[in-house]
């Protein structure tokens, strides 16, 4: 794309003070490799005129498309008074295009800078995760590892774009929550040696952790169907709350401390109905405790079924879906 903008204009000095910066996605710019590029262009001349368009309403005349390291190196070290330009008219979304084809050709981003030019493409433009690696010249599973960075904790987010932190360990992180992440980190600077093997089996245990904790309570998991049953106003839930859900009288109550996990309590519920010979009753309970797990709703037991003595045969297919869940 940018070839197409060289090939239709023709390269104009401008006066560095009508030049101003356009919404760039690189944040960054060392001093020492802008002294090297200076260095370069006072040897070898500006083999690339930068990019601008046309504004208004602003103090400048010209927005920088494309090469604004040229310009910062000829305007800050070089001090040219005036910088060779190629000069086209351009929607926003045009220039954005540039400027990302630029900026990913050229590797002038860090990760997280990346992951930000990919996002706001998508955010002010509408366009598919597809159009973004299209622009920039990558694949779409890249533009989506990228993006999943900008889950990370703010001090993780800086320590990737600095290179503090590699690309493997972070991407490693992105399923932890706030707090885990943290953890991780703290583990991470305490041995700075750790393998990439070893932080993954961290992270893999934090995760285990994680889905226990995070996993809401019984409770938690029918408020809203509670709370739109509710006849007497003013109590979603609790004692007085009344849930309008079939119920047996002649099935066991259910035996187990309401503050256990989600997951252990159905484990206990369907070993109870089997111990009593409620097979069929047992199986949809099971129905249940397999969807729930396989969509990360609730944590398998503790104490999985497959693991329990003492359970007729007729229970194998429920031991079966809990091992396989």
């Amino acid at each position: 794309m940018l070839s197409e903008v060289n090939a239709v204009a023709e390269v104009q000095m401008i006066p560095v003070e009508w030049i101003a910066p356009g919404d760039n996605d690189r944040q960054v710019f060392q001093e020492a490799a802008l002294e090297e590029l200076a260095e370069s262009i006072r040897a070898h001349g500006l083999a690339q005129p930068i990019t601008v368009r046309p504004v208004s309403g602003r103090q400048a005349r010209y927005e920088i498309v494309a090469g604004e390291r040229r310009f910062r190196a000829i305007r800050d070290i070089l001090r040219w008074p005036a910088a060779p330009c190629l000069v086209r008219e351009m929607s926003d979304e045009e220039a954005s295009a540039i400027m990302l084809a630029e900026n990913t050709g050229r590797k002038d981003l860090n990760p997280i800078e990346e992951a930000r030019a990919y996002q706001k493409r998508i955010q002010q433009f509408g366009w598919s995760v597809e159009r973004v690696a299209e622009v920039a010249g990558v694949s779409a599973q890249l533009v989506r590892q990228r993006l999943s960075l900008l889950g990370l904790v703010p001090e993780a987010q800086k320590m990737v774009a600095h290179g503090h932190l590699p690309l493997s360990h972070a991407e490693a992180l992105v399923g932890l929550d706030v707090n885990r992440q943290r953890i991780a980190l703290r583990a991470l600077s305490g041995a700075p040696n750790l393998s990439l093997v070893a932080f993954r089996e961290l992270v893999g245990r934090l995760l285990e952790e994680q889905s226990q904790e995070a996993l809401f309570s019984l409770s938690d998991f029918f408020v809203q169907q509670v709370a739109a049953s509710v006849q007497e106003e003013g109590v979603p839930w609790g004692p007085k709350a009344i849930v309008h859900a079939p119920v047996d009288p002649e099935l066991p109550e259910v035996e187990a401390d309401p503050r256990d996990l989600p997951g252990n309590i159905l484990d206990a519920y369907i070993r109870q109905l089997l111990a009593a010979g409620f097979h069929r009753e047992a199986c949809a309970v099971g129905n249940v405790y397999r969807f729930l797990v396989r969509h990360r709703k609730v944590a398998r037991a503790v104490s999985p079924l497959g693991r329990t003595r003492g359970l007729s045969k007729r229970s194998a297919p429920v031991q079966a879906e809990a091992r396989a869940a």
